[in-house]
């Protein structure tokens, strides 16, 4: 474990910590592999009946299967076609009022899918998505998730609409993490016929990460939805409490074997060409936008193992960050988008401690952190891209160990004092159990040319018991120059989640000299504990579907047990047949500010203790309808000692038909303060439009009044072939105040694979 060695880790533990160290030693290095019968009894918990699972056999042909969601090649009439699809909601276990068939073929290269969604009035089929990767939520859809090792645990999700959009993503941990930043080569086709729609798959075999092309069985769920019902149902896992993402409830897929495993070497260079231009009032001018690089080379180690390579990365294809505006004194959370570094996250997905809201409150590794520096100036901070030299990653299985190496050499700012410095991230994995698993990781930050360094290395735990309860711990610490104590973090927890009740209890420790420089903690010197819990009764009603009343307690002191906060969350929900949702959640909260704090400028909280209650009304409208969205309106009376806070939320989305769509965002912060009065714009605003499933744009509107920015970022994705794009990108950013600065930039980005 160097630098942080084994011996000198383990002393710094206190006992508690060492007796738990000790034990993940002994599971990491034992692990468990389970029986038949012993993984049908986890997966339901001991001492319940698992019910059988389906199996559909998949045949194997020679010949050319086309792609054209007609099924009328012969070979289709040698499956047998699985059916009974059962729904989850809204009448659990009821046969689906619309039947559906799967059958399954394979050949040396692909795997193929077909699928029949009868329905008894095909005019009422909704279908408007054109845009890969967006969520089809407006759409009936197929789904499609194959569990290729049937480890219970990670697959491939493929979906699609009766237009043949699609969407994929690679699922981790049944859910934990679903990484809709995979993009792999496949293939799909629809077609709307008079008993329903059909929808026709092909898979290349080299796309998915395979345990060899001997004989095996997968994993495989299938999820249809039939929008204008909101109905949900499915091939074998229709039981409520758990998610189409839960992979241990997944059947069988059976009969694939002598298949040809793919490529062993893909490289997928890219070239930018095209011009910048800053205007700050007094000077113009141009600058030079092309590059040249690699976007990824990836190297077979086995067919379960890869090494990904990158070299001089241009990113300029990313879509750009929503506006966000801060009301409170802790950093703001940015969500990764870079194709390189989503590609493959879930494994790096550990350390994670998540509160009640999207953003976590500890996430050990957060990518966002390579590459990117955040200058600040007073309240306002904005976003600046460090050139990334080079990467390489390694992800996948080893000798029953699930295995990720991450490092990055990044290049340096010198106009903003941002030095040369490497990232390193080694994570190791050992699932045991039927859906549970123990983990290592270490992380590791160099900057060139000087003495300092973080590193942060630590275990993680995650225990799956019963059908619906679950535990989890984590323990890690930090080392840097001249600290040697209070420097850990760890956080747990347990709860019982099912579809009637969800009821648990967390923790968080962050000591006040734990330092990640590849982290996520914006709240240092804490104690954290947060019981929670809610019903969710299901009343027989033709308009209510299920209501939720629910409870959370935050509750945060320093390391001397002094209150931080204290946050009281009640909520009432119901969520109703149509599809439609509505919240009201009354909080009362307490903050004391041991530092004085500028929320914004003319706005500064001194030191104190304030208490304020809020009530948070939002209502989402069903996205099956041409205008759908959600409304948000939260007062805040007395928030840090002002008069009131008002947060509004408006954000629609208008269907205009199926190549053109709105996202129309906009929020608006009202607030009243003895010292003044203040206002936040913020416009996060989307309109999409697809002239065809290979031919697409985006266009995104943006302006923050309170950092005095505004800006546009239009961009063409031409598909001409799966996997290789021909982009058009246009940036228009800009400061408002006193004429500032203007950056524009006009380039064109084309990528291309090559297998060998």
């Amino acid at each position: 474990m160097t630098p942080l060695e084994t011996d000198g880790f383990r002393k710094h533990l206190r006992p508690n910590q060492r007796l738990l160290f000790l034990l993940f030693i002994c599971l990491l290095g034992q692990g468990a592999r389970l029986t038949a019968q012993e993984e049908a009894q986890h997966r339901h918990g001991a001492g319940e009946e698992a019910p059988a699972r389906k199996t559909i056999r998949a045949v194997a042909i020679e010949s050319h299967i086309t792609i054209d969601g007609e099924l009328n090649e012969p070979e289709w009439r040698k499956a047998a076609p699985s059916k009974d699809f059962y729904q989850r909601d809204p009448e659990e276990g009821q046969p689906a009022t619309e039947p559906t068939t799967i059958s399954i073929l394979y050949d040396k290269q692909n795997i193929y899918i077909g699928v029949v969604c009868y329905d008894s009035d095909p005019t009422k089929i909704l279908a408007t998505e054109r845009q890969r990767d967006t969520d089809l939520r407006n759409d009936d859809t197929i789904a499609i998730l194959l569990d290729t090792f049937h480890d219970l645990r990670n697959g491939y999700l493929f979906r699609t609409n009766p237009l043949g959009t699609q969407q994929d993503a690679y699922i981790t941990d049944e859910g934990r993490d679903v990484n809709r930043g995979w993009n792999e080569t496949w293939y799909v086709a629809s077609k709307v016929v008079r008993h329903g729609w059909v929808a026709e798959f092909a898979i290349p075999f080299k796309s998915l990460r395979v345990a060899g092309n001997g004989a095996q069985q997968w994993g495989l769920e299938a999820e249809r939805v039939i929008r204008r019902k909101n109905e949900f149902t499915y091939w074998n896992s229709y039981q409520r409490g758990y998610k189409f993402e839960s992979v241990s409830q997944a059947g069988l897929l059976a009969g694939l074997e002598g298949f040809n495993e793919g490529y062993r070497l893909r490289a997928k260079p890219y070239f930018v060409g095209g011009f910048s231009h800053h205007s700050d009032g007094s000077r113009s001018r141009f600058g030079n936008a092309s590059d040249l690089g690699m976007e990824v080379m990836k190297y077979r180690v086995t067919s379960s193992l890869t090494t990904d390579f990158a070299a001089n990365s241009n990113f300029i294809d990313s879509e750009v960050d929503r506006q966000q505006v801060n009301l409170d004194r802790w950093e703001l959370f940015y969500p990764e988008r870079r194709e390189f570094f989503l590609e493959g996250g879930g494994i790096f997905k550990f350390g994670v401690a998540q509160g009640e809201m999207p953003a976590p409150d500890v996430s050990l590794f957060h990518s966002r952190r390579i590459g990117v520096y955040t200058k600040r100036a007073g309240v306002a901070s904005r976003n600046l891209t460090v050139p990334m030299d080079a990467g390489v990653r390694v992800t996948g299985k080893l000798k029953g160990l699930t295995l990720g190496i991450l490092n990055v050499e990044t290049g340096e700012l010198p106009s903003e004092g941002v030095r040369n410095s490497n990232y390193g991230v080694v994570r190791v994995k050992r699932d045991i159990l039927a859906r549970s698993a123990v983990g290592a990781f270490f992380l590791n930050r160099e900057i060139s040319g000087s003495g300092d360094f973080n590193r942060v290395a630590g275990f993680d735990t995650n225990f799956v018991f019963a059908r619906h309860f679950f535990a989890n711990a984590l323990f890690a610490q930090s080392l840097q120059p001249g600290i040697n104590k209070d420097r850990w973090v760890s956080s747990g927890g347990a709860k019982w989640d099912s579809d009637f009740v969800f009821a648990g209890i967390e923790y968080l420790v962050v000591e006040p000299n734990f330092r990640d420089d590849l982290g996520f903690v914006p709240r240092p010197n804490q104690r954290r504990i947060s019981p929670v819990f809610d019903i969710k009764p299901r009343p027989h009603s033709r308009l209510i579907r299920k209501l939720q009343f629910g409870y959370r307690l935050d509750y945060v002191t320093n390391q001397d047990w002094v209150v931080q906060t204290s946050y009281n969350h009640y909520n009432f929900q119901i969520f109703f047949q149509s599809g439609d949702h509505l919240m009201i959640a009354p909080h009362r909260r307490m903050e004391r500010v041991n530092e004085p704090f500028e929320l914004r400028q003319g706005v500064t909280i001194p030191t104190g203790t304030y208490r304020w209650n809020n009530v948070r009304i939002a209502y989402t409208v069903n996205p099956a309808r041409r205008i759908s969205g959600n409304f948000v309106y939260q007062p805040m009376w007395g928030f840090f000692g002002g008069n009131v806070l008002h947060e509004i939320d408006f954000a629609p989305r208008i269907k205009v038909n199926s190549n053109l769509t709105l996202d129309l965002g906009y929020r608006v912060n009202i607030a009243d303060f003895p010292q003044k009065k203040f206002k936040d714009h913020i416009v996060n605003s989307r309109i999409q439009y697809a002239f065809n499933n290979q031919v697409l744009t985006r266009t995104i509107i943006q302006y923050n009044s309170t950092d005095s920015i505004a800006g546009v970022q239009f961009l063409l994705d031409y598909i001409f072939r799966p996997g290789n794009d021909f982009f058009v990108i246009y940036n228009d950013g800009r400061t408002l105040e006193n004429f500032g600065p203007k950056d524009r930039t006009l380039a064109v980005k084309l990528t291309y694979s090559f297998d060998f």
